[in-house]
C-alpha cells in the first residue's frame, strides 16, 4: 500500500507532459497563433495611433518648429505624406482615433497595466482631442468663409476625386514632345457659348500631369468647359522657367482656335491651378490680360482675356520658397537653374508679385495655415500686395490645413474651395 502511496505522490508531483495543460489536457496550437495575431493588431493599432497624432502634431504646431527637418528631404517627403493623408482622411480621423482608443482601454481592462496597450490608449486620446480641436475650428471657420456647414467630410475616408475627361487632345508639339491637354465639357446643351476655365496641374514645375481633379469633373457639371493642359517640366539640365507660362498660353490659342467647334465663350476664360500650378494660373492670367505673354504656339492675338484666375496654395513667392525645404531647392535648381543670387532677372520673371498690374483680373487666392512647403505667410503677403495695387481679389486662410490639402479626396478644404470657387466665376465669368 505504501508502494501505491509513493506511486501517486510521484504521479502528482511529475509536470505536464509538453503540449499539455495544468489537467493535462493538450493545447490547442491555434491558441498560440491567436495570441500572436492579437499581438501584431496591436502593434498595427499603436502604429496608427502614432501616424494620427503625428499629423495633428503638424496641424497644430507652428510650421517654423519643423523647419530643421523640412531642409532634410527624406524627412520632408515623410512629413508632407502624413499630413496630405491626414487632410485626405478629414473627420475621419475623428472615428479611427476613437478606435485606437477603445481598442487601448479593452486591452487594459482585460490584461491590466501593460506598457502597450496604456501607450495605445495615451497616444490615441491624445490624437483624439487635438483632432476635435482642429476639425471644429476647420469647420467653424469653413462656415464663416463659405456660409455652409460641412461637418463631417469626406463622405467616406477615400473619395474619389472625380471622373475622367470627355476627351484628351494634343494641342502642340513643342521640343519634340507632344503637348496634350484633357477636355471636360458640360453633359447639358446649351443654346449659348460656356464659360471656359484653364486647369494648370501642380507638382513644382519639376513633376505632375494633368489628370481628374475635385474639380475638373466637377466644374463641367456646374456649366463650365474645363483645358486640363500640361506644360514642360524641368529637368536637371532643362530649366523651364521661361517655357511653362508660355506652354499655357499657347494651350489657350488653340482653345481659341477650336472654341467654335466645342462651344466656348473665349470673352469668359478662367485660370484655375494649385501650388506651381497656382503660380502659373496667376502668371499666365496677369500676362496674358498685360499683353506681355509670349505663347509658345500661336499667336499673342490668340490669347483671349482671363475674366478671372483662381489659386490654391500657389508658389507666389519662389525666391523666398526655395531656401526654406529641400523640395523647395531641388525645383529651383530644376525650374530656374539655380538659386535667386545667381539668376536674380529669372526669380523675378516667375515671382508673381512682379506681375501685378492694374489689368490683372479678381483673383481668388486660397491658402493652408499650415503649409510645409509654400508658407502662408507669402501667400498672404502677395494678397496685401494686390491689395496695394487696387486688383480686386480675396485670400482665404484654411486652419490646420497642409499643402495639397485638396490632392486626394474631397474633404472639407476641397469643399471650402468648391464653395468659393463657384460664386467666384458666376461673378466674374457668368455660367
Amino acid at each position: 500500500m505504501s508502494n501505491d502511496l509513493e506511486g501517486s505522490a510521484t504521479a502528482a508531483a511529475a509536470p505536464p507532459a509538453p503540449g499539455l495543460g495544468r489537467t493535462g489536457r493538450t493545447r490547442p496550437r491555434g491558441a498560440l497563433v491567436g495570441r500572436i495575431a492579437r499581438g501584431a493588431l496591436l502593434v498595427a493599432v499603436l502604429v496608427l495611433a502614432l501616424f494620427l497624432l503625428a499629423g495633428q502634431l503638424l496641424a497644430v504646431l507652428p510650421v517654423g518648429w519643423w523647419s530643421p527637418f523640412l531642409h532634410v528631404f527624406p524627412i520632408e517627403i515623410l512629413l508632407l505624406v502624413v499630413a496630405i493623408a491626414r487632410d485626405a482622411l478629414g473627420s475621419w480621423t475623428l472615428v479611427l482615433a476613437a478606435l485606437a482608443l477603445a481598442a487601448g482601454v479593452s486591452v487594459l481592462r482585460r490584461r491590466g497595466r501593460r506598457r502597450l496597450p496604456l501607450a495605445l490608449s495615451a497616444i490615441s486620446g491624445a490624437a483624439l482631442l487635438l483632432a476635435l480641436v482642429t476639425t471644429t475650428v476647420q469647420v467653424i471657420s469653413v462656415h464663416g468663409a463659405t456660409g455652409r456647414w460641412f461637418v463631417f467630410s469626406p463622405a467616406t475616408p477615400a473619395s474619389a476625386v472625380g471622373r475622367g475627361p470627355d476627351k484628351t487632345v494634343t494641342y502642340a508639339t513643342l521640343g519634340g514632345e507632344r503637348m496634350k491637354a484633357d477636355l471636360y465639357l458640360p453633359e447639358a446643351a446649351s443654346a449659348t457659348a460656356v464659360p471656359l476655365v484653364v486647369s494648370i496641374h501642380g507638382g513644382g514645375f519639376i513633376s505632375g500631369s494633368r489628370g481628374p481633379t475635385v474639380y475638373t469633373s466637377w466644374l463641367a457639371d456646374h456649366g463650365y468647359a474645363v483645358l486640363d493642359v500640361d506644360y514642360r517640366l524641368a529637368t536637371a539640365t532643362e530649366h523651364t522657367w521661361n517655357t511653362a507660362d508660355a506652354d499655357v498660353g499657347c494651350a489657350m490659342t488653340w482653345a481659341t482656335a477650336h472654341a467654335a467647334a466645342y462651344g466656348w465663350d473665349m470673352d469668359r476664360v478662367a485660370t484655375f491651378g494649385g501650388s506651381a500650378g497656382g503660380n502659373l494660373a496667376i502668371n499666365v492670367a496677369y500676362q496674358a490680360n498685360a499683353g506681355t505673354l509670349k505663347p509658345s504656339c500661336g499667336t499673342a492675338g490668340q490669347l483671349p482675356r482671363v475674366n478671372a484666375a483662381i489659386a490654391a496654395y500657389p508658389v507666389v513667392d519662389l525666391s523666398t520658397s526655395v531656401g526654406e525645404s529641400a523640395y523647395g531647392t531641388e525645383s529651383g535648381d530644376r525650374y530656374v537653374g539655380g538659386d535667386p543670387a545667381q539668376y536674380p532677372e529669372r526669380y523675378t520673371a516667375v515671382d508673381s508679385a512682379n506681375q501685378i498690374s492694374k489689368d490683372a483680373p479678381p483673383t481668388l487666392i486660397l491658402q493652408g495655415s499650415r503649409d510645409h512647403l509654400v508658407f502662408a505667410g507669402h501667400t498672404e503677403a502677395f494678397a496685401d500686395q494686390l491689395t496695394t495695387a487696387g486688383v480686386t481679389h480675396r485670400y482665404v486662410e484654411l486652419p490646420f490645413l497642409d499643402h495639397a490639402y485638396d490632392s486626394v479626396s474631397a474633404g472639407i478644404g476641397a469643399e471650402a474651395t468648391r464653395a468659393l470657387t463657384l460664386p467666384w466665376l458666376k461673378q466674374y465669368i457668368g455660367g
